[in-house]
This record gives C-alpha cells, sequence and structure tokens, in this order.
C-alpha cells in the first residue's frame, strides 16, 4: 500500500490531496490548504517557519511525494527528430533544444513526453513537448522545499498535470486548460496525445477582480483577458492546422469560468459562443476512488499530483527530478574504452615481440603461422574492419584513433591525476561512499552518500584547491529514504 502526496505550492497557497493506494484501489485520505500569512510568496521567512509546523501537524509520511513546479519558472518547447527510436530520440532531443531554449545545455534540467511517431513515408520523425528548467533555480526551489520539511521524488509542471485527469472529461478535439492564478493564468492544450502546447498569460485573478469579496469583475482587464486568450488560441489553431473545440476552466476559479463563455466568440461568427466548461474535479475523484471522495475546484492540481501515478492511462509523467540532460559517456563507458585499449596495445606489443623472436631464429614456416595468428587476432579484436593486408600496421592505426578518442573525452588533464586528487583531498576522517563519478572535458559529477551534512562541506573544502581543480558547486543534498544519511552532488570545474 503507497501513501501519496500531491502538493500544489502557489504564490497565494499551498494545497495538499493525499490518497492511499490499497488492494481494492484508490483510498481518499482528505485535503487541506494552507493560505500564506504574507503575500510574499513561499519564500518568506514567515512562511516557511509556518509550513515547517503545518506539515509537522500533518505528519507528512509518504512513499510518494508529488510537487508541482509553477508553469512560469518552467521553458516549454515542441521538437521534432528524425528518428522513432527512443534511444535516439533522447540524444537528439537536446540538440534540437539548444537552438531554442533560454538556457544553455548544461545548466539545464529537462524531461519529455513523445507526442507523436511517424514511420511513414521515406524519412521517420518523431515529436515531442519539451519541458526545461535552469539547474541553479531548480537546487534553489529544493533548498527551499527542504527547508519547510519537503522532498519530493518528483517534480512535475503545473502544464501537465492537469492531462492525467482530461481523460475523464470525453471532450472531442482539441482543448484548452485554463488555470487563473494568483500571479498568471497558465493555458494547457491537450489533445489524444496530452499536452502538445502551453502558455502563460500575465493576467491574474486579482487583477480581473475575481478574489474573494469581490462584487463585480474588472471590466477592461477581463476585455484584454479575453482577446489574449483568444489570440493565444488563434496561435496555436493556426500551428496545428486544427480548431480549438472548448475551453475548460480549471482551479479555484473554475467554476467562475463561465463568465467568459458569451466573450469567447469564434472570429468568423461572432453571435457563436466557443463552449466553456468548468473542470468537474468532484466527478472524476468519485470516479477514480470512490461516492465518499468530496473534493473542491481549488483542490484540482493537487489531486492531478497525487493521482499521477495510479492513473490507469496517464497522459504525461513529466518528472524533472529526474537529472539533467548530459551529452557525455559514464565513467564505466570511459573505463571501458581504456581498458580495452591498453589491451589491444599490450597485445599488439606482445605479438610484436614473438614476430621478432621469429625472425631471428629465421624459422620460415613459424613466421607463417605468426602471420594467421596476427590475421586471427585481428579479426578477433575488429570483426568489422578489413585489415587491408597489414592486420599489425591496421590495428596500431584504430588503436592510436581510440587513444585520440580518449584523450579527447578526458581533456588536457589526465583521468588518473584528476581522481588521485580526489581521493587525496577527502579527509581521513569522513565516511563516504561514492556511487557515481562522471567525467567530461570540463567537469566531474560527483555522488556519493555521507552520514552527516557537515561531511558535505568537508569534503568541498578538501578538493577544491588541487592545481587541477577550478571550483567545486554543491549542486544537490537531500536526505536518503531511510533519513539516515545524505544522498548529495557536487559539480567539480576542471582547469
Amino acid at each position: 500500500m503507497a501513501n501519496i502526496f500531491g502538493i500544489d505550492i502557489g504564490r497565494y497557497s499551498l494545497k495538499v490531496v493525499n490518497v492511499k493506494t490499497t488492494l481494492r484501489g484508490i483510498e481518499y485520505t482528505g485535503a487541506k490548504e494552507f493560505v500564506f500569512p504574507r503575500d510574499t510568496g513561499l519564500g518568506s521567512e514567515e512562511n516557511v517557519e509556518s509550513l515547517k509546523e503545518f506539515f509537522t501537524i500533518e505528519g507528512l509520511s509518504a512513499s510518494e511525494v508529488i510537487v508541482g513546479i509553477p508553469s512560469d519558472m518552467v521553458s516549454v518547447h515542441t521538437i521534432s527528430v528524425p528518428f522513432t527510436d527512443d534511444k535516439l530520440v533522447s540524444q537528439a532531443i537536446g540538440t534540437e533544444l539548444e537552438g531554442v531554449s533560454p538556457f544553455s545545455l548544461e545548466e539545464t534540467i529537462m524531461d519529455y513526453n513523445v507526442l507523436r511517431k511517424d514511420r511513414s513515408g521515406e524519412q521517420a520523425s518523431t515529436q515531442a513537448i519539451t519541458f526545461s528548467m535552469n539547474t541553479d533555480t531548480m537546487k534553489q526551489w529544493l533548498d527551499l522545499l527542504m527547508r519547510i520539511g519537503v522532498d519530493p521524488n518528483i517534480i512535475e509542471v503545473a502544464h501537465s498535470s492537469y492531462a492525467n485527469l482530461s481523460a475523464y472529461l470525453k471532450l472531442e478535439g482539441p482543448f484548452v486548460i485554463v488555470d487563473i492564478g494568483h500571479m498568471h493564468t497558465s493555458l494547457t492544450f491537450i489533445n489524444d496525445s496530452g499536452v502538445f502546447m502551453a502558455r502563460d498569460l500575465r493576467i491574474s485573478a486579482p487583477m480581473l477582480g475575481l478574489v474573494p469579496g469581490a462584487d463585480t469583475l474588472n471590466e477592461s482587464i477581463k476585455a484584454f483577458f479575453v482577446k489574449e486568450l483568444k489570440l493565444s488560441i488563434s496561435t496555436v489553431e493556426r500551428k496545428i492546422g486544427a480548431d480549438i473545440a472548448s475551453v475548460v476552466f480549471a482551479g479555484r476559479l473554475a467554476d467562475k469560468g463561465r463568465v467568459f463563455e458569451k466573450d469567447l466568440g469564434l472570429p468568423e461568427l461572432s453571435y457563436t459562443s466557443m463552449p466553456v466548461f468548468s473542470l468537474p474535479i468532484n466527478d472524476i475523484a468519485r470516479t477514480l476512488m470512490d461516492e465518499r471522495a468530496s473534493i473542491g475546484p481549488e483542490y484540482g492540481l493537487a489531486c492531478a499530483l497525487a493521482l499521477r501515478n495510479v492513473i490507469r492511462k496517464p497522459r504525461n509523467l513529466i518528472n524533472l527530478r529526474r537529472g539533467s540532460f548530459k551529452f557525455q559517456r559514464a565513467i564505466e563507458q570511459i573505463k571501458g574504452k581504456l581498458v580495452a585499449t591498453l589491451g589491444i596495445a599490450g597485445l599488439i606489443i606482445i605479438v610484436s615481440m614473438v614476430s621478432m623472436a621469429y625472425g631471428y631464429i629465421g624459422l620460415k614456416h613459424r613466421s607463417g603461422l605468426l602471420e594467421k595468428k596476427m590475421y586471427a587476432l585481428f579479426h578477433d579484436a575488429f570483426p568489422n574492419e578489413p585489415s587491408l593486408g597489414d592486420p599489425l600496421g591496421t590495428m596500431k592505426y584504430l588503436v592510436s584513433q581510440e587513444k585520440k578518442k580518449s584523450e579527447d573525452l578526458s581533456g588536457s588533464i589526465p583521468v588518473i591525476e584528476v581522481l588521485r586528487e580526489l581521493s587525496t583531498g577527502i579527509p581521513k576522517d569522513v565516511k563516504v561512499d561514492v556511487t557515481e563519478l562522471s567525467i567530461d572535458p570540463e567537469q566531474i559529477t560527483l555522488r556519493g552518500r555521507t552520514p552527516t551534512i557537515d561531511n558535505v562541506d568537508k569534503i568541498v573544502i578538501g578538493i577544491k584547491n588541487f592545481n587541477t581543480i577550478k571550483d567545486v558547486k554543491v549542486i544537490d543534498t537531500r536526505k536518503t529514504a531511510d533519513q539516515k544519511a545524505f544522498e548529495f552532488q557536487l559539480g567539480i570545474n576542471l582547469k
């Protein structure tokens, strides 16, 4: 049985929905909202302290904690690559994203969903929607969550979360989900594949007058909002070559979305209104769980997050906690290349020595036998390469090429020297288990586990002053699942 918390963190409040999975299905445990005491956002000291107390009282103990990150912190792009193989797609998407993303790839955390694969015609292709975020921003976000006692194993994007519930709307054709928030309005365009487009409007509920106690809308802002919404819809329609069939309002103001229905007329038929709906979060919850579930519209996003991994066919499984998108070989691959190169070089040396010895004693028949062995050895080591009549010379050339590749990967600083300095720099009294070491020409990524958070600082201080190391940054720290140690990730820049 899994205990799951879905946490929607906004600029006005924090909403939590708790569900449990049992042998009989999904059990709704409850939902609760924490309105920030001060309208200064999550990061104020007063809000952080209040949230610590809130989660202590709530007893946040879960096998899964899923947090929705605000959509305005994430860059969204649609990418097309000329492959359908999943491995090739994952490798090529980063290259395509480099030309449009506001972040450099070395400073980007990303994830993507495949929208469509086309194997017809001469050229196969895959279209995907990407969600990316600056690494430093993610680190600050995680540090803030840790301060309030939340360590999410999944960080979803608000844009994509509603898509997992949208299958229960049974709407035909592409549609857009509109969530008017306290600071901005998010637009999520959805079809049968899930989210295929996402945008934000810098228009908020307070600007529209949609706040508790307000009697009327701000008509001028309302007109501007409708204009911007229609412009976004028509822009997407031109891009996909299809009509957006309907508008679905979600979130706290879902029920008030109907006030815009008469204004959302189609451009060519001004007297015709675009169908407007409210996301029936209560009905969806009861369909997925039981008749006793009663969830208000303000918990729509938190509910979508909590149900993310238990919905039968989720349309989106974005997780920015999965890690950085990297263009580098794993340390195991580098070690494998080095071992193979050294092994082949050693074989060549042995064969050369044997050849010299046989030539010295002038045994012609032995020389012929050696030549056969060299051909066999060459074909065993390089089954797909022609020997060109000179297996020894060809092997030397191929080995030199492998050495050159290894040198390009490891940069100007020898890998052995870097590893020796890392080993020497870690204090003897610090207990640390290294779980991963990734090396590229400019940076080393070190992941490990240590009993205390202070040990991380000791490790950083111990290795940052060596000749080959330019800088050391702490990218991530978190408690382990058993709460008995700390996992950490360091970024080590080389000179």
